[in-house]
């Protein structure tokens, strides 16, 4: 009996040895990244500016970067650089898919990013970074260079009215810093002329917007300031709304 359950033992010692020999033996499935393909841009030389900054100023078009191994997801990033800087410090855009369309408002929020002067032309450096895990190593496309003149975000509308000579080519502006519709700024009235004035959004009368009790019509009469004096203008273009505020 003692020699059979010895057997016994003997037998379940070597199971457990060729288990643990079939488990060093397997294959890990590992995935991995070719080389990445070629970018295209629609335009190397995008028109920017304030006017048409919700349009597309340029789409960026790759292949899908190649994978071996297991069918792992891979993350996509366009990378911006000012030329010549080998990419130490990039803005990126996160595109939705492998063709990605980059809003003017994009574009220039990012060559800001890049400390880009605006109003002046310059080039910067495209290229798609692909990532399969965060901590493996990326894979880059070819690099495209755009020449760009990044523009500024600050808009205006204007101020005529009888202390100026009623001249919306020459009056005194509004501004908006970031052009999201709120406008401010500093006008003075003179006690030798009527405190009338009008907000117009360009240097015409196209189109031109009076007032009163803090609301902004096409179809008002001139709004009036309270007094002569120097006082902040405040218009809201979004809800038609403005006040005076003497300084």
């Amino acid at each position: 009996m003692k020699r059979f359950l010895n057997t016994i033992f003997a037998f379940g010692a070597l199971a457990i040895l060729a288990l643990a020999s079939c488990k060093k033996d397997e294959t890990k499935l590992v995935a991995s990244m070719g080389r990445a393909g070629a970018l295209a841009a629609s335009t190397t030389t995008p028109a920017l500016s304030l006017s048409t900054a919700s349009s597309t100023a340029v789409t960026f078009t790759w292949p899908a970067t190649p994978v071996t191994g297991y069918n792992a997801p891979i993350t996509y990033t366009i990378q911006l650089a000012v030329k010549g800087t080998n990419f130490a410090s990039p803005q990126e855009i996160a595109p939705s898919s492998l063709s990605q369309a980059v809003t003017g408002s994009a574009l220039n929020k990012a060559l800001l990013a890049l400390n880009l002067p605006t109003g002046t032309s310059a080039q910067v450096d495209v290229r798609v970074k692909s990532v399969i895990a965060s901590n493996a190593e990326a894979a880059y496309s070819n690099t495209v260079t755009l020449t760009v003149t990044p523009f500024s975000l600050t808009s205006y509308v204007y101020v005529p009215g009888d202390y100026q000579g009623w001249d919306p080519t020459s009056a005194p502006a509004l501004s908006s810093p970031t052009s999201n519709g709120v406008y401010e700024g500093l006008i003075t009235f003179i006690s030798t002329k009527s405190f009338e004035f009008k907000i117009t959004p360009a240097r015409t009368w196209d189109v031109s917007y009076g007032g009163t009790n803090g609301v902004l019509s096409t179809s008002a009469g001139n709004i009036v300031a309270p007094s002569a004096g120097t006082f902040l203008v405040h218009v809201d273009m979004n809800a038609l709304t403005y006040t005076l505020t003497k300084q």
